[in-house]
């Protein structure tokens, strides 16, 4: 909208229009707000959560390195130009992906760590982000039509080129609706300068922001429509943005300021040797899809030898015995992956319609009511139906 438009509308129709007109507290111009800043945190706290849970829940194998994560991301609040309740959180997703939800709830993949290259390429992702949700554009999302309630979540298997945790949800939950929705063209460039302001003022190389666009371009080469959501469905990359990036970097860069290389990739170590752990994992459940069983079980089992701290490999190894009725032998499985990982909804409702299928009502209940407590879905739901 024209500059002018919009002033004579502040002033023109203010009743009308009354509490729509504010400055955005980044870039200090005016524009269009409906929705105050209360909303907007409240929006972000509600569909926080459940939104890691669509998507395989939080990364919890490795604590140092989500610290560090986090550690990072608050380095980049602090020059935030607003002030939220920022948080950061690493999802357990071979994709590479990052998002920021209205009050500054942001999100990086697992798979996107392991294509960082050093700590001012992760402080170039969680700049950006932060930009998103400082300046509004996460709520504008939500102001051009994006409905933010959850709702019952119907599982299904993903057609995506991502984890076969993602097999949990279905594509037309929060998640799916929001990661594959695009910021305009002006909210990416503001990302993108602001976000590198915010790079230097927290003593990062703005040079980083320069080889992490040229990264996002590699990855989108050649890939299928599908495997384009998410990231390089909301944040396009291109060449000109690269081109930009060269620009503000040139203009912001000054001595001394950190790349932090070594220390990214001494924390990323333990991600990188377990990375065999999860391509072992989504070929498990390419294979269960299948109703290869034996081949399904021989390839989990090699990536739980890998990395025996994934909750997500001992609920597949649950998964393959209990599509085969086996419901006896799953419920272990099932145990294991709740005892690494509690908070996952995913973990529950499978042991608890295994508990169903044996009769057992008062530990079904219990598990799929804690199901519905972290994500509600349908089959929970119904499930819960069936045992009254």
């Amino acid at each position: 909208m024209n500059l002018k438009i919009l002033f004579n509308l502040c002033v023109l129709a203010p009743v009308i229009l009354l509490g729509a007109c504010t400055t955005n507290p980044v870039t200090g111009r005016s524009e269009m707000g409906f929705v105050s800043t209360e909303k907007e945190i409240s929006m972000g706290e509600e569909n926080y959560v459940p939104m890691q849970q669509a998507q395989g829940g939080s990364y919890v194998v490795d604590q140092d390195l989500v610290a560090y994560v986090q550690k990072v991301g608050n380095k980049l609040a602090a020059q935030s130009d607003r002030k939220l309740p920022y948080e950061f959180v690493i999802i357990n997703d071979s994709v590479p992906n990052a998002w920021a939800l209205p009050g500054g709830k942001i999100a990086i993949n697992r798979g996107l760590l392991l294509e960082l290259n050093s700590e001012a390429e992760l402080a170039a992702v969680l700049g950006h982000e932060v930009v998103h949700a400082a300046a509004r554009h996460s709520a504008k999302k939500m102001e051009t039509g994006m409905a933010m309630s959850i709702g019952l979540v119907v599982l299904g298997v993903s057609q995506r080129d991502s984890d076969y945790g993602r097999a949990m949800m279905a594509g037309g939950a929060i998640g799916a609706a929001l990661l594959g929705q695009k910021y305009s063209r002006d909210a990416e460039s503001e990302a993108d300068e602001y976000g590198i302001k915010y790079m230097v003022k927290a003593g990062y190389d703005p040079y980083a922001a320069v080889k992490l666009q040229e990264t996002f371009v590699r990855l989108s080469e050649g890939k299928s429509p599908s495997w384009l959501q998410g990231l390089f469905a909301s944040h396009p990359p291109s060449q000109d943005r690269v081109e930009a990036n060269k620009i503000l970097a040139k203009q912001y860069y000054k001595p001394g300021l950190k790349t932090g290389t070594n220390i990214y990739q001494q924390k990323i170590a333990q991600l990188k040797r377990s990375k065999q752990a999860y391509k072992d994992y989504n070929k498990a459940g390419a294979a269960l899809q299948k109703k290869e069983y034996k081949k399904a079980t021989n390839l989990i089992n090699k990536a739980i030898k890998r990395e025996d701290r994934e909750s997500l490999f001992y609920a597949l190894k649950g998964d393959i015995s209990e599509v085969q009725k086996k419901y006896t032998k799953a419920i272990p499985q099932y145990d294991q992956a709740i005892n690494l990982n509690p908070d996952l909804f995913y973990h529950y409702l499978r042991r608890g319609t295994s508990y169903k299928a044996l009769n057992k009502n008062e530990k079904a209940k219990k598990d799929l009511n804690k199901s519905m407590q972290l994500l509600p879905t349908k089959q929970a739901q119904q499930a819960l139906k069936e045992l009254k």
